[in-house]
C-alpha cells in the first residue's frame, strides 16, 4: 500500500473521530448538565444536616457553582469546554481532594486536567499492553492449535482453561489474592499486587475471546482449497498455520479493535478499584462521582482517540494483510 493511501486513511479516520468527538462531549456535557448535580445536593444536605441556616446553605451553594464556573449560561459553558477540549487546554480539576465537602475541595480547583489525565493513562497502559500482548499471541497459538489438532488433548485442555478463566470473575480472583495476602497465608508484593496481577487478570479476560475467535475462524479456513493444495504439496505445519494465520488475521484484527475494547474498558475499571492503581479507570471512576466535568471530559476524548488510532491501524493492517481490501470505502 502506498503512502498516499495511508495518509488519505489517515485524515478520513481523523475527520470522522472529530465529528465523533464533537457529537460524544456533547452528549457527556448535555448529561452532566441537565442531570441532578449530587455534589451540590450533598452540600446542602450536609450544612442542613449541621444545623446552618437557609442564607447559609444559599451562600455555599452559590460560592460552590461561582468558583467551578457553573453559574453562567449553559451556551457559555459549552462553548469553553469544547474550545479547551480541542486545544487540549483542559483547564484544572474541580477539586483538590478526593472529598468534594471538605472546605478546600469545595472553593479550590486542582491540578492541570491534562497532564493528570495522561499520567493515569500512562499508569494503566503499564499493565493493559503486556496483557494485550500476552493475550493475542497465547490465544492465537492456542486457538490455531485447536482448529489444526482438535482430536489432542493439549488442544482440549488449552481451550478449555481459556474460557474457564474467561468465565471467571477477575475481580474475584483479586479480592481473593488480596484476602490471602492480608491474612498472611501468601506474601504481600508490591511487584504482584501493582503490575503482575493486574497483568494477568486482564490478560486472562480478553484470553477467551481470543481463543475462541481464532479457532473459529482457523477452523473456516483449515479445509480451505488453498490449504488442501499447499498440504498436498507436502507442507509442514508451520507453513500450513501461516498460510491460515494470514486469512483470518483481518477478522482477528477486527475483533481486537472492537469487541475488546469494550471488555478493556470494564477490565480496568474493576482491576484499578479493586488493587488501588491511580490509573486511567479509577480517574474516570471518581470523576464521575465527584461531576469533576473537566476531568470527565479529557477522560472522554482519550477514549475517542484511542478509538480512532486503533481504527487507523486496523485500516492499515487490512491493507497490509490482503491488498484486495479497500479500506478507501469504508
Amino acid at each position: 500500500m502506498g503512502a498516499v493511501s495511508v495518509l488519505r486513511i489517515v485524515a478520513k479516520r481523523i475527520a470522522l473521530g472529530a465529528v465523533t468527538a464533537w457529537a460524544v462531549l456533547t452528549a457527556v456535557f448535555v448529561a452532566f448538565t441537565v442531570s441532578r448535580d449530587w455534589v451540590e445536593g450533598g452540600i446542602e444536605g450536609t450544612m442542613r444536616y449541621q444545623g446552618a441556616s437557609e442564607q447559609e446553605v444559599e451562600s455555599a451553594v452559590d460560592d460552590y457553582l461561582a468558583t467551578h464556573g457553573l453559574d453562567r449560561p449553559l451556551w457559555e459553558q459549552y462553548g469553553d469546554w469544547m474550545v479547551s477540549m480541542l486545544t487540549l487546554d483542559w483547564g484544572d480539576s474541580f477539586f483538590v481532594g478526593s472529598d468534594p465537602q471538605s472546605d478546600a475541595a469545595l472553593f479550590e480547583t486542582g491540578e492541570p486536567v491534562f497532564p493528570m489525565v495522561l499520567e493515569a493513562t500512562a499508569r494503566t497502559a503499564i499493565y493493559v499492553l503486556p496483557a494485550i500482548a500476552i493475550a493475542v499471541v497465547l490465544g492465537m497459538l492456542i486457538g490455531l492449535y485447536a482448529a489444526l489438532r482438535p482430536e489432542k488433548r493439549l488442544a482440549k485442555s488449552g481451550s478449555g482453561t481459556a474460557y474457564l478463566l474467561f468465565a471467571v470473575p477477575n475481580f474475584w480472583i483479586g479480592g481473593m489474592a488480596l484476602s490471602l495476602a492480608a491474612g498472611g497465608r501468601i506474601p504481600h508484593s508490591n511487584l504482584a499486587f501493582e503490575h503482575l496481577l493486574p497483568i494477568a487478570l486482564t490478560a486472562t479476560t480478553l484470553l477467551g475471546a481470543y481463543v475462541s475467535y481464532a479457532r473459529a475462524h482457523s477452523l473456516e479456513y483449515s479445509n480451505a482449497a488453498f490449504v488442501t493444495l499447499v498440504r498436498a504439496k507436502g507442507a509442514g505445519p508451520i507453513r500450513i498455520a501461516r498460510h491460515i494465520v494470514r486469512n483470518a488475521a483481518i477478522p482477528l484484527f477486527s475483533m481486537l479493535f472492537t469487541e475488546v475494547l469494550a471488555l478493556l474498558v470494564l477490565a480496568i475499571f474493576v482491576i484499578e478499584s479493586l488493587f488501588g492503581i491511580d490509573g486511567f479507570g479509577l480517574l474516570l471512576f471518581e470523576a464521575i462521582h465527584l461531576r469533576d466535568l473537566p476531568v470527565v471530559l479529557g477522560c472522554t476524548l482519550v477514549i475517542i482517540a484511542v478509538g480512532i488510532v486503533g481504527n487507523i491501524v486496523q485500516d492499515v493492517a487490512y491493507s497490509g494483510l490482503d491488498p484486495r481490501v479497500d479500506t478507501g470505502t469504508r
